[in-house]
C-alpha cells in the first residue's frame, strides 16, 4: 500500500474518517508501531503538547499491535 502525502491532518481525516483514526503522542509506542510495520498515516506537531509529535494511525492496521503493547507495558495499579 502507498502512503498519500496529507498536507494537512484535515486531509488525513476527509480520506480515513476521523473514527479510523488514532493518535500516538508517546513516542516509545511510536516507535514500537513502526518497528513493527505500521506506519502513520499523518505526523503533527501535539496540539496540546507544543514541542511534541502525534503520529496518526489506522486503527485497523494498529489493533494487533496495541494488543502486543499493553501486554508488554501493562499499566501501574497503585
Amino acid at each position: 500500500m502507498t502512503n498519500i502525502n496529507f498536507t494537512t491532518l484535515d486531509e488525513c481525516i476527509e480520506c480515513y474518517g476521523r473514527g479510523n483514526l488514532v493518535a500516538i503522542d508517546n513516542l516509545k509506542q511510536i516507535i514500537f508501531y513502526t518497528a513493527n510495520g505500521a506506519q502513520p498515516k499523518f505526523v503533527t506537531e501535539n496540539e496540546n503538547k507544543p514541542g511534541k509529535i502525534s503520529c496518526w494511525f489506522l486503527k485497523s492496521e494498529s489493533a494487533w499491535l496495541y494488543k502486543k503493547w499493553m501486554e508488554q507495558n501493562p499499566k501501574k495499579v497503585d
